[in-house]
């Protein structure tokens, strides 16, 4: 039963014009976040596509060997293009074309080696383009990158290729079967033909848009991350530490817990310079900043390379006792590191003085200012009183 006609050769010729002006727009809008060759490679399919469909539309005025037999390889060629390029916005896909260009040489032998009916010509390429669209869908449904956009296009070329595989079918059981045949699995193909070649010039402007938000995201996130951290060791920076250190005292009056804070300084680090040089004195701090990441372990700690050769360590919820414990233990690691130093008035090897401050924040005076003072007042004492030292209270 058919349940509405549609004039074939009317559907076509759309086609045929719907894909070049598709190809007219895409070839004025171009991306630096797409690759070039994926580009060409969807406005080559466009492209093909289009002539095929003009191709077809002429069934019956020009020889079957121009409109069923270049017209059918040119379309299944363009299909498998535009399929190639949706896939491969973000990156190169080496297997898929691969096996893009298997598919359609084995399209393109089967065809032209078989094909010699009406019917023949429907079924052979109705199911080599329902293979290229599942190619597709699979490619969309395994994707590790999740959105609404690309689950929409997996849903979308697993019905085209539903009805592609309908229309391929009822081709193979009726031996009359033919492209101008008003049929409803043959209008239902092309109308949905018509509104895919629509939704993929969308879809590769929009998947174009996705993989350029996400190196957007991606440079901000670097970005970000190089604006809070130390270049030299990877410790965080003063800016990390303001914002850190102001958020925990926040968090630690609301809960009435204790925050710590240690301000750690490698003793006679000017001289160490002076004697080693500054190449040395770099790879002196970055061993040292690697000490310091064994001892603070947890997600809330907070190490940071506040000055040249100071440290400042934020522990939340973290009593005196217990910072004096991690202090003493950072000492001792950066001792046990025995790195050479010549220069120091107070040992053989690099040491570190620190001060080590622990307070519940319960007033507003007891802010970020307040932590480090405290903290440098007891640092401080630690050098005068000798160095090589922690000075906990």
């Amino acid at each position: 039963m058919i349940f509405f006609e549609i004039d074939m050769t009317t559907v076509l010729i759309f086609l045929f014009f719907g894909n070049l002006a598709t190809a007219g727009l895409l070839a004025i809008y171009s991306s630096d976040s797409v690759a070039h060759r994926t580009y060409l490679q969807f406005l080559a399919g466009k492209l093909l596509q289009g002539t095929s469909w003009m191709l077809l539309a002429l069934r019956g005025k020009i020889p079957d060997v121009f409109s069923a037999h270049v017209g059918n390889s040119l379309l299944l060629v363009g299909f498998a293009l535009e399929a190639l390029a949706i896939i491969s916005v973000e990156k190169p896909r080496k297997k898929w074309e691969t096996f893009y260009a298997i598919i359609v040489t084995v399209s393109i032998i089967v065809f032209w080696g078989f094909a010699r009916q009406s019917n023949q010509y429907v079924y052979i390429s109705s199911a080599f383009a329902a293979l290229m669209f599942l190619s597709v869908t699979i490619f969309f449904l395994r994707d590790s990158k999740k959105s609404v956009l690309r689950y929409s296009l997996s849903v979308i070329y697993a019905v085209s290729c539903f009805i592609l595989l309908v229309r391929g079918t009822n081709a193979f059981l009726h031996a009359d079967y033919k492209l101008m045949s008003n049929e409803f699995s043959q209008d239902l193909t092309f109308l949905s033909t018509y509104f895919l070649m629509i939704i993929s010039g969308s879809s590769f402007l929009l998947l174009q848009r996705e993989r350029t938000d996400e190196l957007l995201r991606g440079v901000n996130q670097e970005l970000d991350q190089l604006a809070h951290i130390d270049g030299l060791t990877s410790l965080a920076n003063r800016r990390k530490f303001s914002e850190h250190l102001t958020y925990g005292i926040l968090e630690s009056r609301r809960r009435a817990e204790p925050l710590a804070l240690i301000m750690a300084d490698i003793d006679f680090f000017k001289k160490y310079n002076d004697h080693y040089g500054h190449v040395y004195g770099d790879r002196c701090l970055v061993q040292v900043a690697q000490e310091l990441k064994q001892h603070c372990r947890r997600g809330t700690d907070l190490i940071v390379r506040y000055g040249g050769e100071e440290f400042a360590i934020v522990l939340i919820n973290t009593d005196i006792t217990q910072a004096c414990q991690i202090a003493e233990s950072i000492r001792n690691g950066v001792l046990g590191l025995s790195i050479p130093h010549a220069a120091s008035d107070v040992s053989d090897c690099v040491t570190l003085s620190l001060g080590v401050f622990s307070a519940i924040p319960v007033s507003n005076e007891h802010d970020y200012d307040w932590y480090i003072i405290e903290a440098d007042r007891r640092l401080y004492e630690a050098k005068h009183a000798g160095r090589d030292q922690c000075v906990c209270r």
